[in-house]
């Protein structure tokens, strides 16, 4: 068990840095003939204006200076020989107002030359700009310094000047002379008679000492005769347990533990569940450590109880349980966002893939992407392509390369990817850049790039670009929401195909129930209009008549009939409303009006993806006729996150960066789209070589 012991003698504090002032020996020695003369002038002032802190903390400060000295006893009585003009100058120090004394002395000295100030103003004046310059070097962790001032300047080193005596002990100890800081705490503990200021410098004392110097410090906290340190004992438990919490190596008997242990129980505050949490995790017992942690998290523990809880619930196997709570605090700090990451990372990873909640995948992509986290990418894409989600497997692999070129991993994740999706320029430049370092890799190629790496030197080649990672849908059901959009998206993600297509190598068709409707006629005819302008017809006979007038192309009338399917319908028939209404609208080119049509009823994710691919497509087209041609490229770069770009919307994109004289960009598109035999891209290419000539000109 921990002990406190008794109390010993030690030296006076001018001992432990310098030889004393000359005021510090004319007030020690008791027989000599003559006693020193007092400047008071401070003390009078801080007793007129009524300032008793300063007061004190001057009384204080001239009996540790003159020893035998008294207050006098007239201190509140008015002198009437009390220069106003010095008052002044002690209010500016009471301020701390250092340079303005120097000017107002100089001022004064040039207009009265025989003036001189009192010897104590200028001493107290030295002794206060120190006192900033040692805070100064404190501060800025120059501890070499801090001892010099302090040694040039031993009259500040008084119990008045708590802190500087406090700064002064903590340079001892970064500067390697902790011996010397134990005698300056037990200067403090025997000397300084605020009680307060005691107890914080036996605490201030538990976190820079240990072993035999902390001790004799220890030793001199009695609390038969200082009360304000009874509860040090148990301080110094916390202190000592929360150091074996952050280093194994360090050992606590059973004994002091269950003291420790039965505080927190008793206790009301985080703080002893919290060190009793990270104590027992840091040695393996993550059980024990998810009963502390809880504990210190309901007691408003913060970031660190947040953290040490996710943690354990982790290590014992319980992260679906844990990820509500990492998710909550992703933000309070970077322990929190590292331990929500690796949580995540470990569950997204694992194969088979876990059945998780769409919101749980959906809001980890904004926070990977944030971070930049590699770790969570490559999650991602082992998630997606652990549910069949190739293509957005892709994405993901390749922006873990691009954070983290050399992780092998993430590189093999997008050659697998790659692999599968046909994507030959993708997986040589990855073999390229990863032969003779990854077997595996290299075996994805073909025999014919083996052959050819096999000749050549290696060489780091630049992977293909490409669009943001893209969303991930959940593999469980097609019916549920889509699962997770990128950061920035705001469009519904790529939904989850099956496994014969993928996820979206092919196209999604625009057709809807119209084409076996239109078998009868009957929703079109004149006999189904009196129906329906009679309000006979059932929500799903007015979606019937929607999808008939859409074939007409009188999508003005059709989304009459949609609004009917979309009051009356539920289910099925709500969704072919909002969907068929939706397509109504673009086909008027009201994107804006598709959009809210396209919320009005959650949509199936395939018919999602297709609807928000064809808004994005119309917002793009419309951008760029109105010469917005920043906003076109920006609606057509999240509509490619979606679905692969077809050739005529890349040719908008080539015509954007043109217009907006990015003629790199824009030749590199139209290359690409005249090499696929696309003959309209000559144009633009003749465009900008037409472009350069006269700029050059």
């Amino acid at each position: 068990m921990l002990v406190l012991l008794g109390a010993v003698a030690v030296p006076a504090i001018g001992q432990q840095l310098t030889s004393p002032s000359p005021a510090e020996n004319a007030g020690a020695s008791g027989e000599a003939a003559t006693a020193p003369k007092v400047d008071e002038s401070a003390l009078r002032f801080f007793a007129a204006q009524g300032d008793s802190q300063r007061l004190d903390a001057e009384i204080a400060r001239l009996k540790a200076l003159y020893p035998n000295w008294q207050p006098p006893k007239d201190l509140f009585s008015p002198t009437p020989d009390q220069d106003p003009e010095l008052a002044r100058l002690w209010q500016l120090f009471a301020e701390g107002k250092f340079s303005d004394i120097r000017a107002a002395i100089a001022q004064r000295q040039a207009a009265e030359p025989g003036w001189q100030p009192p010897a104590d103003l200028l001493t107290r004046l030295d002794e206060g700009e120190a006192a900033r310059r040692l805070v100064n070097a404190s501060e800025a962790k120059q501890w070499a310094s801090v001892l010099r001032i302090a040694t040039d300047t031993p009259g500040m080193l008084v119990c008045a000047n708590m802190d500087v005596l406090w700064r002064v002990a903590e340079a001892f100890v970064r500067s390697g002379e902790p011996q010397r800081a134990k005698d300056l705490y037990i200067y403090i503990l025997t000397t300084c008679p605020n009680s307060q200021e005691r107890l914080a410098t036996a605490q201030k004392a538990m976190q820079l000492l240990d072993g035999a110097n902390l001790d004799a410090v220890l030793a001199r906290a009695n609390p038969d005769t200082m009360p304000e340190l009874a509860g040090l004992r148990e301080d110094l438990l916390r202190l000592q347990v929360g150091r074996a919490a952050q280093d194994v190596s360090v050992t606590i008997s059973p004994g002091d533990l269950a003291e420790l242990e039965q505080l927190a129980r008793n206790g009301s505050v985080a703080d002893d569940a919290l060190v009793l949490g990270w104590y027992a995790f840091r040695r393996g017992e993550a059980a024990k450590a998810v009963d502390w942690f809880k504990l210190a998290l309901d007691r408003q523990g913060g970031a660190s109880a947040a953290e040490g809880y996710v943690l354990a619930l982790a290590a014992t196997g319980r992260a679906q349980e844990a990820e509500p709570i990492a998710y909550q605090w992703r933000d309070a700090g970077d322990g929190n966002r590292a331990a929500y990451i690796d949580l995540m990372t470990g569950l997204l990873a694992a194969s088979p893939p876990p059945r998780l909640d769409q919101s749980v995948v959906a809001r980890f992509a904004p926070v990977v992407q944030a971070a930049k986290s590699a770790a969570g990418a490559q999650a991602l894409g082992w998630y997606a392509y652990n549910t069949g989600q190739i293509r957005t497997a892709a994405s993901w692999f390749r922006t873990a390369v691009q954070w983290a070129p050399q992780d092998e991993v993430s590189a093999y994740g997008l050659a697998l990817a790659s692999a599968r999706l046909k994507d030959n320029a993708t997986l040589d430049a990855i073999a390229g850049n990863w032969a003779g370092k990854s077997e595996r890799i290299l075996a994805l190629a073909s025999p014919a790039t083996r052959r050819k790496l096999a000749r050549a030197v290696p060489a780091t080649a630049p992977l293909p670009p490409a669009a943001a990672p893209l969303p991930l849908s959940r593999p469980q059901s097609s019916t549920v929401t889509p699962a997770l959009a990128s950061a920035g998206a705001l469009a519904a993600p790529m939904p989850l195909a099956d496994a014969a297509s993928g996820d979206g190598a092919g196209t999604v068709s625009s057709r809807g129930p119209a084409a076996s409707m239109l078998a009868t006629g009957a929703p079109c005819s004149g006999a189904g209009e009196a129906a329906f302008r009679a309000g006979r017809l059932s929500a799903g006979e007015a979606v019937a008549r929607g999808w008939c007038l859409l074939e007409l192309d009188r999508p003005r009338e059709a989304i009459d009939a949609f609004d009917v399917g979309v009051r009356d319908g539920v289910g099925r028939t709500a969704e072919d409303a909002a969907y068929g209404k939706s397509l109504a609208y673009l086909r008027l080119g009201l994107t804006n009006q598709a959009q809210v049509a396209a919320i009005e009823t959650p949509l199936p994710p395939a018919r999602a993806a297709e609807l928000s691919a064809d808004l994005l497509a119309q917002r793009a087209i419309a951008a760029y006729r109105d010469a917005r041609y920043v906003e076109a490229i920006l609606a057509l770069d999240e509509r490619s996150r979606l679905v692969p770009e077809q050739q005529d919307l890349m040719m908008i994109r080539g015509w954007s960066y043109f217009q907006l004289r990015d003629f790199i960009s824009a030749r590199r598109i139209f290359t690409a789209l005249r090499a696929a035999g696309y003959p309209e891209a000559g144009a633009g290419i003749d465009a900008i070589m037409a472009a350069t000539r006269q700029w050059r000109s």
